[in-house]
């Protein structure tokens, strides 16, 4: 067994993200050899990228929580930012498919009140801004920047 350099059965993808928890906190751009380097100095076993891909993967969701969890605790942020942020308008674009109960999420818009108002004495010039966010959706974030009289 000294010469083993696959998969050991007990460096399941659990155990594997347990050993990748504490580097993940540390950074988010934690690197395959990184990972490659910390499973074999704790367990003296070389494992496949695969299984790192998986428990970095697990590692992720236990630290950052998930995609799916995080969109689904969107609607309550959003009421919970309108009830605390009186004024602020929220936008929610929702698709109907046809024969489906459910709908499919587009987008949501909001802006603060204080933003809303201040708009009004700002010059007639406005910048929109956007990025790609990485990951299991393909979503954008845009952003819109206005210049006010003190610029």
């Amino acid at each position: 067994m000294d010469t083993f350099n696959g998969n050991h059965f007990n460096l399941d993808i659990d155990l594997i993200s347990l050993v990748f928890i504490p580097h993940i906190e540390a950074s988010i751009r934690y690197k395959i050899k990184e990972c490659i380097i910390s499973v074999h100095q704790g367990h003296g076993h070389t494992i496949t990228k695969r299984n790192i891909y998986l428990g970095c993967k697990r590692a992720f969701d236990i630290v950052y929580g998930n995609w799916d969890k995080s969109f689904a605790a969107l609607p309550r942020y959003m009421a919970a930012l309108q009830q605390f942020n009186p004024g602020t308008v929220v936008e929610w674009k929702l698709e109907r498919s046809s024969g489906k109960p459910e709908c499919i999420f587009n987008y949501v818009l909001w802006a603060f009140k204080p933003a809303i108002d201040g708009f009004s004495h700002c010059w007639p010039v406005i910048s929109i801004d956007g990025t790609h966010v990485y990951g299991k959706y393909d979503i954008k974030l845009l952003i819109a920047v206005a210049v006010d009289a003190n610029r």
